[in-house]
């Protein structure tokens, strides 16, 4: 399955009910749990595609029971009750098919918000933030045209809704932006949530990586994954994954595609809208040095 959610399940299926905490087993048993966070567009399923590798590691892939229980906690009065709700559900995300597998989960980025009790749910997970340079995540929201604008303006939404952008702006003030500053403003609420998880949990336990650093140097950041994730891949092993489909086939649809199929596609994609690209990544600069948001993130992974 490309992604955890219904659409990807046959049609056929039968259905049934299970109460949530008798399939839990207790977060933070024996399984190692550790996490691919992103802000969106920038290799990250990619990356949970990698890691996924039989008798050592489970990659899940935007499990869309995480976005329920985003929604469900960030509107609910009762934050106890409900943080035992999101311990539950990762408690049973947790769960390996395989007993000698560490599970390594990839949320949809409108989880990110959750991040932090993730990880204070599992004083042993570590967690690699990907994203993709402002400009360049820019580029992908307007070559997917008026699909990419919609995605940009929903997550933007669902991020507003949970009070997680504040940026000075108010409602009409950002109801009078461009798709591509929204698109940019949800960005920045997504750097503001990664340089917090950094500050607060340190560079032992979280890495970070932009999508360039990694196509550029995918055998140096695959080793220094294995290394935090602690699942001893050898030279040999690091090697097979580089050249294997995750690095050499579109990580949605299958299809073969490298790295100079993507810059090809980028090229093509976003000249048209390169002088907006252009003004929107500087306005966004402006409004990180006032609310104070770290363009780069520290503690990198390479």
């Amino acid at each position: 399955m490309t992604f955890i959610s219904d659409e990807y399940l046959p049609g056929n299926l039968e259905r049934a009910i299970y109460d949530r905490k008798e399939l839990a087993a207790p977060l933070g048993s024996d399984n190692p749990v550790h996490f691919i966070l992103h802000s969106g567009f920038c290799c990250s399923t990619l990356l949970a595609r990698a890691f996924d590798l039989d008798n050592i590691a489970m990659g899940l892939k935007e499990p869309v029971i995480l976005q329920d229980a985003a929604g469900y906690y960030f509107a609910a009065t009762d934050k106890q009750k409900a943080g035992e709700v999101v311990r539950n559900l990762l408690a049973l995300l947790a769960r390996p098919f395989n007993p000698s597998e560490t599970t390594i989960i990839k949320p949809s980025c409108i989880v990110n918000g959750l991040a932090e009790p993730f990880m204070r749910m599992l004083p042993e997970s570590r967690s690699v933030i990907i994203h993709a340079p402002l400009p360049v995540f820019l580029g992908s929201i307007a070559r997917k045209q008026i699909s990419g604008r919609l995605w940009a303006r929903e997550q933007f939404a669902e991020l507003r809704k949970m009070d997680l952008i504040d940026l000075g702006f108010d409602d009409d003030q950002h109801f009078r932006q461009t798709d591509l500053q929204i698109a940019a403003a949800g960005w920045l609420a997504q750097q503001a949530i990664f340089q917090n998880l950094v500050q607060r949990f340190g560079a032992d336990r979280v890495k970070t990586i932009d999508s360039e650093m990694l196509l550029a140097n995918p055998n140096e950041a695959i080793a220094a994954m294995s290394y935090l994730y602690q699942l001893k891949l050898d030279a040999e092993q690091i090697r097979q994954i580089v050249d294997g489909p995750a690095f050499t086939s579109h990580s949605k649809h299958g299809t073969e595609f490298d790295r100079k199929g993507r810059d090809e596609e980028r090229t093509s994609g976003e000249s048209p809208h390169a002088d907006e690209i252009a003004k929107v990544a500087f306005w966004a600069e402006k409004v990180a040095e006032a609310v104070g948001i770290d363009m780069k993130l520290k503690a990198p992974l390479i």
